[in-house]
This record gives C-alpha cells, structure tokens and sequence, in this order.
C-alpha cells in the first residue's frame, strides 16, 4: 500500500504550476465577471474551442444541470484545461480549496491517509465526473488527497468566478446545493455499506455495479488495478487475492484486467442472499 513518504511532492503550489487564475477579462480590479459584460465568454470560449466534448462533458454533469450556457460562461470565467501525468497530486488534505476539477479525460482518485501511513480511496473520478465542489464552496480547505491514476485533462475551475456569480444568483445556488446534497447522501450510503457488506460482497458489488448486463455471461474490465481496487473497496490488496479466489466458486475469474463472470443473476442473488 502507498505511503506518506512515497505520495508525490509538488515544488509549487497547484496555482503556480498552471499560471494562477485567468484574470477577469474587463479589467484587473473587476470582482468577478459582471452579467451584462459581453466579454466574460471569452474564457469559456477559449475552454470549449476545437472540443465539443468538453463542452458537453460540462453540461452533462448533474451540477449544471438545467443551468443556462451563459450562466455556465460566468461560472467557468476564471477556468482552464490543464494535462497530468499519473501520480501527479492534484492536492493534499489541508491545503487551501480554491478550485475544484471536472475529469474529461483519464481518472482521479481521492483518498485519505491512515496513521500507519496505508491509502484509503474514498471514491474514483472518470470521464464526465467532478470533484471537490463541496470543499471549495463550504470549508475552504480539502479533506483529502487527490492524486492522478492515469494521465488526466482536466477543467480547474477556479473559486472567483464561480461564486461571485453564485452570491449573484441564489436560485441557481440552491439548485447546485441540492445537487451537492445529492451527491453527499450517495457517499454516505457507500460507507454505510461497506460497513455492513463482506469483503468478498464489496468486491462482487463492484463488480456488479460495472456491468450492464442483469443474466447470462459478462466480462468487466478493471478501470485501473487491483492494488487501487482493494483500496476502492475498503481491504487490503493480499485480501483480494483470497476474495477472488473465493469468487471462483460463484462463476468470477480474471484474466489480467478482466474480470470475467458466469452468471450475473446467480452472483447477484449470492449477494442478496448474504446480506
């Protein structure tokens, strides 16, 4: 398991290394972008240009769900797309929360640090996903680290922009407040759950919860290794080894990063059963 020692240094801060926040495109004493400052989309459009997909990954995400593309401008006025590599931290547990990240690309990790210096994943960012809105809009530092597990490009967006226009609109506030709500209940739900569940539950689980399929034969490709999957799922990684092992007598087995089962209906019922 990772570490203290063996985490990633950074020798600057994050707003160092990616050139500190876009300034206010109207002038440098502006608060924030203004609604009726027609060149507040200069930045969003300098973020979207030559990738559609970006653009929709932002208005796909459940916190801007609903919201006008102009609000959304006003929001993202001080963002920008930055690229890292794997294992580069994002930030660490303590350190000032003055951005958050939407994933366009690649994947990130939150974890938390044991005592004994072992790694907890608490949760897994991909593709279309966002995190660490909750730190920057409430306690002002993060709770956790977050590293990259796979080269990443990102959206930062920074604090400024994001809640000048907030304080300015507080129906869109509260929207983004539910969604943040959300979002907490579904985390707690989690821990709950690995509370309560078996080793071998939490992994079939996983695994369960990565497949489309409701019968018959499935293969789940792993989105990163088995080292990063025990962690995800609350045990250690020998543990794995031995919860697999177990799994094979309900139709699991791997092949690399494949995880191939036999039966969904009968590993999902094996599942009910024992709990």
């Amino acid at each position: 398991m990772a570490t203290a020692q063996r985490l990633p240094t950074r020798s600057k801060s994050a707003s160092q290394a990616e050139g500190g926040p876009i300034p206010c495109p109207c002038r440098p004493s502006c608060e924030g972008p203004r609604e009726d400052c027609d060149r507040t989309l200069s930045t969003p459009q300098r973020l979207f240009r030559g990738s559609q997909s970006a653009q929709e990954v932002v208005a796909a995400l459940p916190l801007f769900e609903g919201i006008p593309v102009d609000v959304v401008n006003r929001l993202l006025a001080d963002s920008n797309t930055i690229f890292r590599r794997r294992n580069t931290l994002l930030f660490g547990a303590g350190d000032e929360a003055d951005c958050f990240y939407i994933v366009l690309d690649g994947s990130v990790k939150l974890f938390a640090l044991a005592q004994d210096g072992r790694e907890s994943i608490v949760e897994i960012f991909g593709p279309g996903t966002s995190f660490a809105e909750a730190a920057m809009m409430s306690v002002g530092r993060f709770p956790l680290n977050a590293e990259v597990i796979e080269d990443a490009t990102l959206i930062r967006v920074a604090r400024r922009a994001f809640l000048y226009t907030l304080h300015s609109d507080h129906a869109m506030a509260y929207r983004m407040l539910a969604a943040l709500v959300k979002w907490n209940r579904r985390l707690a739900s989690e821990i709950r759950d690995l509370k309560e569940l078996t080793p071998w539950q939490r992994v079939a689980e996983f695994l369960l919860a990565h497949t489309a399929s409701v019968e018959g034969r499935a293969v789940v490709s792993l989105p990163f290794n088995k080292e990063v999957l025990a962690s995800r799922v609350g045990i250690r990684r020998e543990s794995l080894s031995r919860v697999l092992g177990r799994l094979r007598v309900l139709g699991v087995h791997t092949s690399g990063t494949d995880v191939h089962i036999d039966d969904v209906a009968l590993l999902r019922r094996a599942c009910d059963k024992a709990g």
